[in-house]
């Protein structure tokens, strides 16, 4: 009986030709490599591709199409395949945008040839990850200097960064512009995959006595949140004597429980609540930077902000018996 060799055929290369990998190793990418593990390890899962060459090329910058390939196929096991005319990438762009990875006006299709910036990956990263819970946000935030709240895609950057799968510089800062190399990108994708891999900041990898004062840090900044919340004042510029008079209050994280719908106009976004989910929550506000910032207005049938809601951090609601409800905004950006 003949036998027959089994060999990793890649057919469709991250950059868009025709490519064979054997054992996925690659000529350029000795075990010495600090990369070298992933590059294989994604090479054997079929995410990454090297060139007809036997090259990975891991120094050269990745460019749009070639981490939007790598995303795609390791978030979804599927691969779409190349372009039959046009950019090579095409496809995966359209299935990406197709999973809300992102908008066009986040990632246009005339850039998948452009070196993509880490900004960018991070949006990626972020949609894919979806839901998860940020433990120590404003903590964690502190370890990437350059990132603020005015930052474009600075929530997706910091669970990224959070989610120990794109790391920070020794700097503390992020480089949101800057680029990676196909090496780099490929160590990102690996991580993404693999949990293990992971490279958690700081915040997130504190020890037992470390995470007791993260924990008064945090109760601190809510007691001083709530002390901002009782000098909120009305549009006539008089205390909100009802909010002023608040004395417990709790974190909520499942906001879906309130019906809240999200709204655009001219490009702002904003949260409105059935009336009668409003009648049971109170007074509703909402929060920024541990400030009450705007008092949720009734119309007929229901209620809402007019505030931008991507920029708040809670919704706040005032019960009837002095009790204020933080329920995290689940519509931050």
């Amino acid at each position: 009986m003949k036998k027959i060799v089994q060999i990793l055929i890649v057919i469709l290369s991250i950059s868009g030709t025709f490519s064979i990998a054997y054992g996925a190793e690659y000529a350029d990418v000795k075990p010495t490599n600090w990369a070298h593990e992933a590059v294989s390890v994604m090479a054997d899962k079929a995410i990454i591709t090297g060139f007809p060459d036997g090259s990975f090329k891991p120094d050269r910058t990745v460019t749009y199409g070639e981490f939007i390939k790598m995303s795609l196929i390791a978030s979804t096991g599927e691969d779409p395949g190349n372009a039959q005319s046009g950019n090579w990438a095409t496809e995966y762009y359209n299935k990406s945008l197709e999973l809300g990875y992102y908008t066009k006006a986040d990632i246009a299709k005339d850039r998948l040839n452009d070196k993509i910036t880490r900004g960018h990956m991070a949006l990626i990263i972020s949609s894919i990850l979806g839901d998860v819970k940020i433990e120590d946000y404003a903590e964690i935030q502190k370890g990437i200097t350059d990132i603020t709240y005015k930052t474009a895609y600075e929530y997706d950057i910091t669970k990224a960064y959070a989610s120990g799968i794109l790391t920070g510089y020794t700097d503390k800062t992020f480089k949101p512009d800057k680029t990676l190399s196909r090496a780099e990108a490929t160590t990102v994708i690996y991580r993404l995959v693999d949990e293990s891999k992971r490279v958690y900041p700081d915040a997130a990898t504190k020890t037992d006595k470390s995470r007791e004062e993260n924990d008064a840090v945090k109760e601190k900044t809510i007691d001083e949140m709530i002390t901002n919340l009782r000098s909120f004042a009305t549009s006539s510029g008089r205390i909100d004597d009802d909010l002023a008079e608040a004395v417990t209050y709790e974190i909520d994280t499942d906001y879906e429980k309130y019906g809240m719908e999200v709204h655009e106009n001219r490009g702002t976004k904003w949260v409105s609540v059935p009336d009668d989910v409003k009648n049971d929550l109170g007074r509703m506000y909402l929060i920024k930077d541990n400030k009450a910032i705007e008092l949720m207005k009734t119309w007929d049938d229901t209620a809402g902000f007019y505030s931008d809601i991507t920029v708040m951090d809670y919704i706040g609601s005032l019960t009837s018996d002095n009790h204020i409800v933080l329920i995290v905004n689940p519509f931050k950006k």
